[in-house]
């Protein structure tokens, strides 16, 4: 059996909601649903347990915190972003690791102003100082000492990478230090983002296509869930 982990804070649940209808539709009791959360936020509907934790106020440091402090009832989990669907069953496959990260596959150049100054950003791709996404991470056994080492990374930066990008850019050192093996997921199949409304017709193409997660960026696109 697997676990989904997912961490959300907060009093509006209705995000996460939809993820965990989501895996009790496409997957029913076959995945245990773990919340991951602070000590005043609700629990949602459907989880199999939550966790509660001293947390953070920034996201970055609270998400690192959270997965390394995580204590795994199976085998196998799965991390994601709590504005996401699961639209077919989960599957992984562990060959040469028991980590499986998600490489970027889209590139370009950038913004180092947004949402505030990042003078490491300047002129830079987005592959370049963060070529892995933080949506989706999949774990074998006992994985606390991979994330305590990034969240470790991510307390030494500037106060800014603690509130943005603190997770992906940590990593991005972490690899570049060739400091733990891993694997990589189908970004094709686990991670699929979406930033639009999405067809019934669109939808059952994806499920067609094989994916299994499909995540939700933008401002706007959290309504679409």
């Amino acid at each position: 059996m697997n676990s989904i982990a997912f961490l959300w804070v907060g009093e509006d649940t209705a995000i996460p909601c939809r993820l965990v209808e989501s895996i009790q539709l496409i997957m029913g009791d076959t995945v245990e649903i773990v919340q991951l959360t602070d000590e005043k936020t609700p629990q949602v509907i459907g989880v199999t347990s939550v966790q509660r934790l001293e947390l953070s106020p920034y996201i970055m440091v609270a998400r690192l915190q959270a997965y390394s402090q995580y204590k795994a009832s199976t085998n196998t989990t799965f991390f994601c972003d709590a504005d996401s669907l699961f639209i077919k069953p989960l599957e992984l496959n562990f060959i040469d690791s028991d980590i499986l990260l998600s490489k970027r596959n889209v590139d370009g150049m950038i913004n180092d102003q947004y949402p505030e100054f990042y003078p490491e950003f300047t002129g830079k791709r987005l592959a370049e100082v963060m070529p892995f996404l933080f949506g989706a991470i999949a774990i074998r056994g006992d994985q606390s000492k991979f994330f305590g080492l990034l969240l470790d990374v991510c307390l030494g930066l500037p106060l800014r990478f603690h509130r943005w990008y603190g997770d992906q850019y940590a990593l991005a050192s972490m690899i570049a230090n060739a400091r733990f093996n891993y694997g990589l997921l189908d970004l094709e199949k686990h991670l699929v983002i979406v930033r639009k409304e999405l067809s019934l017709e669109q939808l059952s193409l994806l499920r067609n296509l094989g994916v299994q997660m499909i995540t939700f960026k933008g401002p706007a696109s959290k309504a679409y869930m």
